[in-house]
């Protein structure tokens, strides 16, 4: 009888799988689930994830038998649109094939997932219009309430947290940047002590910052902390979808696994959430340029041109004119017209680039 390879009686790699799964059960550590409020799964970029929200009306006071007057509630909706997450691997069918090889590279594709997607939610940059996704990562919205000035203790972080519960938030989780917990952790109770405000912390059964827990993120940017709300922030996570095939390499004899999710979140309440930062010192060399222009990027986003002889005053507008949570006041830039220019930021990373100058050495050095 002739043989006909079929599926059944196929090794795996020669039959292409596609698994679905519900992303809170394989990707449990993922942020989304943890500080937001996850209220749906859509598909497709154009869609949205319609989210209705009131604004509470005022209760009065009435006297007895009295006509109570009809409260007028704000009804709202937040739309949240979503952007696929996608990893492609490939791998030659004998390393696919080995033992553990499964294993091994279905954990790696769930950490690669996690760490985009907390990336996405915590410091993508604000799209450019008309384009709706990714959403504006959490340290980069605006409306949120702010707080730059943490430098010796913990006095302005109370500020935030009493400003946040002010406006009727719930604040039940610290989102940090491991420099930004270990800065924290490093303030002392006083010039001439060594004993941290945080306590020692060498045997710390669950990290806490003012009795709300703590998690510390790398996707965070450096210097930065978040106090969250969960209520007010919605959105949508798609299942985790991972597919293998032998076709799109059949030439080569190996094997390809794609993963596939969709993410998207909306801060619904911005007043309800805080971010804070560390200030954070960077020395912006020109390198006297003749001519030209030069841009600065600040956690991903980047300034308008900023000509060659720009004064420090026009470098700080470029710098708050950012689509973020930060305003005008939470930067500080010296130095003479043409820099060099000191540049304090809340937190974050500063870059530049500097191709339009002519003749220039221009760099951006941590200081």
């Amino acid at each position: 009888m002739a043989f006909t390879a079929t599926t059944p009686n196929s090794a795996a790699a020669w039959r292409p799988d596609l698994y679905s799964f519900a992303p809170e059960t394989v990707i449990p550590s993922a942020l989304i689930f943890s500080i937001t409020t996850v209220s749906g799964q859509i598909e497709g970029d154009a869609p949205s994830l319609r989210v209705a929200y009131a604004d509470d009306a005022t209760a009065e006071f009435i006297d007895e038998a009295a006509e109570i007057d009809e409260a007028q509630p704000d009804l709202a909706e937040a739309l949240v649109y979503t952007k696929k997450i996608a990893l492609l691997i490939r791998m030659s069918r004998e390393q696919y094939t080995q033992n553990g090889t499964d294993e091994h590279l279905s954990n790696s594709v769930a950490r690669s997932m996690v760490y985009k997607a907390d990336n996405a939610l915590l410091a993508q940059p604000a799209p450019t219009s008309p384009a709706v996704a990714p959403a504006t990562g959490l340290c980069n919205t605006s409306g949120l309430v702010t707080q730059s000035g943490v430098a010796d203790d913990l006095d302005a972080l109370v500020d935030l947290e009493a400003t946040v519960r002010a406006n009727r938030g719930f604040p039940t989780v610290w989102v940090l940047a491991p420099d930004t917990w270990a800065a924290l952790r490093k303030l002392k109770i006083g010039s001439s002590y060594n004993s941290t405000l945080l306590g020692a912390g060498t045997d710390d059964a669950e990290p806490r910052l003012l009795s709300i827990p703590v998690l510390v993120n790398p996707e965070a940017p450096s210097m930065t902390g978040l106090l969250i709300d969960p209520r007010a922030i919605v959105s949508a996570v798609s299942p985790l979808m991972v597919a293998t095939s032998a076709d799109m390499y059949f030439n080569s004899d190996s094997i390809g696994v794609r993963a596939l999710m969709r993410t998207g979140h909306a801060v619904v309440r911005p007043d309800r959430v805080g971010i804070f930062a560390l200030p954070s010192t960077w020395t912006v060399t020109l390198g006297s340029p003749s001519s030209g222009n030069f841009t600065l990027t600040y956690n991903g986003a980047t300034t308008a041109n900023i000509g060659y002889t720009a004064t420090a005053a026009s470098v700080k507008s470029a710098l708050a004119a950012l689509n973020d949570a930060w305003s005008a006041s939470d930067w500080t830039v010296t130095g003479s017209n043409g820099g060099p220019y000191t540049v304090t930021s809340p937190g974050g990373t500063l870059t530049g680039n500097g191709a339009g100058l002519t003749g220039a050495t221009f760099s951006v050095v941590a200081a």
